[in-house]
Order: structure tokens, then C-alpha cells, then sequence
């Protein structure tokens, strides 16, 4: 938020200082007095919290010396400090005892209070901050009414495309009987490795084992995915899903073939922990703009579920973690860019 409020000193004559650390900001305005010649200078030391950046009250004090010898320099023995605290949060106390003149700036519900002595100096900046932060308020609700679990195409076509496999491999194939996951397309790293069928890593994404299992997977894909395609787009979307997927599957080879377990593995759940390991990240790295979506209550929905994996049988937990873990990262880079030998009964992600 700072860079849009510079703007307004900038216009207001305030230049700004560079210090040998890159935050606090520090904006300057000196002025002389035509009887007195005496030079008098207005500080602001905007201390945006929304960068991810603690302030101490060491610091503050290093900061303040900084800049008061800067003024020195300058011949300027009068000088008023404004501090304008950024952050969700109320502003320290520190800030409360050290600063004479101090403005709190809430970006998550856009308001501007103010704290100590009133300096009439920095009044004719009030206004066209509070401006900005009306357009601002506004843009933010835009930003959070988006964020709904309202239906979306391509998540929703991801469920619809899980289910009709379902009602094909599954049901219609029951009363002809003896059909098995491995003609079905089925992950075997050992017919993946030694047999050269890696198609069965994405087969393997779309086949479920019995209604319980297609109904929770496709349950909480709904929950989820429609967050995630709003936030990053429909392509994102399914670079996410596809992906996670594939290092899902690729984990589960690596897993089973270190242990010597010919495990069959199906379902959708790497690509949904991808998903969900993408929620996260957008929570972490956006948490501003995601008001509606509680980060407890998804971390408690993943802790929940990888518990249930590890204490269920015939779960794939390799290829759950390998998702997640595969879903965190691909966002955060797309942010960036913004043993046995036996064979064993038929596992399910």
C-alpha cells in the first residue's frame, strides 16, 4: 500500500529519504522560512507491517537518529515527525509512547485513524489518503466477494469428468464382472518403470474405487478447487490440478518402488491435496484479500485429512503429501511468474 500513498506525498512535495535499509520509508519535505531563514522540516515514516516486515522500538530509535542527523546536516534545528503505521493490527505501544503525531492505516477494513497531537502541518494530507483508501475499500470488496464457494467451470468440470469415468469403470462394468484396476489404467510403478505405461499416472487421477471414495473426493474438490480457480484463473487452475497430480502418482512410484510394494494406487486425491496445498499458499501469500476463508479452518481440514490417511488402511499417503507439497509449490512459483515382494490388495488416494 505504500506506493500508492508515496504517491500523495510526492504530490504534496514530500521527496523521499534512502536510508541504508530499505524499510521504514522516510519522506521529506524542508522548508524555509522567509523571515527567519530558519529551515523547518516535516517527516513521515511510513511503517508498512503488510510487507511482512516487525518493527522494534531499537529500531524506531536507530531510524529516528538516522534521520535527525540527516537534518542536522541540512541546518535543520525544527522538525516534526508524523508516523504513519500500517498494518491489520493496532499499532504498538511503542508507537504510542514515542511518536507525537501518529496515524493507523487498516488495509483489511480501509480507514485511517489518528493518534496523539493533531499537527496541523500534515493535515492537507488526510484527505487524499482517506480518498484513496474510499477507491480502495471498494476495490477490496470487489476482491472478497469473489472469494465464494460458488461453482466454477473448471473445477466443476474436473467433478463432472471424475464422475462419468466413475459411472464408466465402475458401475456399468460391475454386472459384467472380473474387470481389474490394472485394466482399468491403475498406478503400478512397476508397469510404469519396467513396462514404460507412464499414461497410468494421469488414469490413475480419474479412477475411484467405490461410491464412499468418489463421493468424498468429488465433496471436497467442491469445497475447495472453486477458491482456488477464482483466485488464479481457470488455466492456473488446472496447471495446479494436473500437476499436483503427476508428482502425486510420482511420489507414489518412488515410495513403493523404494519399499518393494506392488501396491495399486487410484484416485483423485493427490490432485485434490495439490489443491488443497494451493489454498494454502494463496491464504499465505494473500491472506488481505481472502477474508471469507478462515486459514485455521484449512489447516485444520489438511491436518484432518492426512491424520485420516495414516490411520486408514489401503491409503496412498505417499501420493497425498507428494500432492500437497506439489500444489503449494507450483502456486507459489506461479505467484512468482504473480517391503514386499507379494502384490497387495488395490490402494486408494
Amino acid at each position: 500500500m505504500y506506493n500508492e500513498i508515496e504517491f500523495i506525498f510526492n504530490q504534496m512535495g514530500y521527496e523521499k529519504l534512502l536510508l541504508n535499509i530499505a524499510e521504514p520509508h522516510v519522506n521529506i519535505k524542508l522548508v524555509k522560512n522567509d523571515i527567519s531563514m530558519d529551515v523547518e522540516g516535516y517527516v513521515i515514516v511510513t511503517l508498512d507491517e503488510t510487507s511482512g516486515v516487525k518493527y522494534t522500538s531499537e529500531q524506531l530509535q536507530y531510524i529516528s537518529k538516522q534521520i535527525r542527523n540527516f537534518l542536522m546536516h541540512k541546518n535543520c534545528q525544527l522538525y516534526h515527525f508524523l508516523y504513519i503505521f500500517i498494518s491489520n493490527n493496532k499499532p504498538p505501544q511503542d508507537l504510542y509512547d514515542n511518536a507525537v503525531c501518529l496515524w493507523h492505516i487498516n488495509p483489511l477494513y480501509p480507514s485511517l485513524s489518528a493518534y496523539g497531537n493533531s499537527l496541523p502541518m500534515y493535515e492537507g494530507l488526510k484527505k487524499p489518503i482517506e480518498e484513496y483508501l474510499g477507491v480502495y475499500a471498494h476495490n477490496s470488496k470487489d476482491n472478497y466477494t469473489q472469494y465464494t464457494n460458488r461453482p466454477t467451470f473448471a473445477n466443476t468440470s474436473m467433478v463432472v469428468i471424475n464422475i462419468i469415468v466413475f459411472i464408466l469403470t465402475d458401475l456399468l462394468t460391475k454386472p459384467l464382472g472380473g474387470v481389474s484396476l490394472i485394466d482399468k489404467g491403475s498406478l503400478s510403478w512397476d508397469l510404469v518403470i519396467n513396462d514404460h505405461q507412464y499414461y497410468r499416472i494421469i488414469t490413475s487421477m480419474f479412477l475411484h474405487a467405490g461410491p464412499d471414495h468418489i463421493l468424498n473426493n468429488t465433496i471436497v474438490l467442491l469445497f475447495i478447487g472453486s477458491y482456488v480457480e477464482q483466485c488464479m484463473g481457470k488455466i492456473k487452475y488446472l496447471i495446479i490440478y494436473f500437476l499436483s497430480g503427476i508428482i502425486a502418482g510420482c511420489t507414489s512410484i518412488i515410495y513403493n518402488m523404494l519399499q518393494y510394494d506392488y501396491t495399486e494406487s487410484i484416485g483423485a486425491s493427490g490432485a485434490i491435496f495439490g489443491i488443497m496445498g494451493s489454498l494454502l499458499c494463496i491464504l499465505l501469500i494473500r491472506h488481505h484479500q481472502a477474508e471469507k476463508i478462515d486459514l485455521k479452518r484449512v489447516l485444520f481440514m489438511v491436518f484432518l485429512s492426512l491424520y485420516g490417511g495414516f490411520t486408514s488402511q489401503g491409503v496412498d499417503n505417499a501420493a497425498h503429501i507428494g500432492g500437497f507439497i506439489g500444489g503449494l509449490i507450483i502456486t507459489f512459483i506461479l505467484f512468482g511468474i504473480n517391503g514386499n515382494s507379494g502384490r497387495k490388495a488395490g490402494t486408494n488416494q
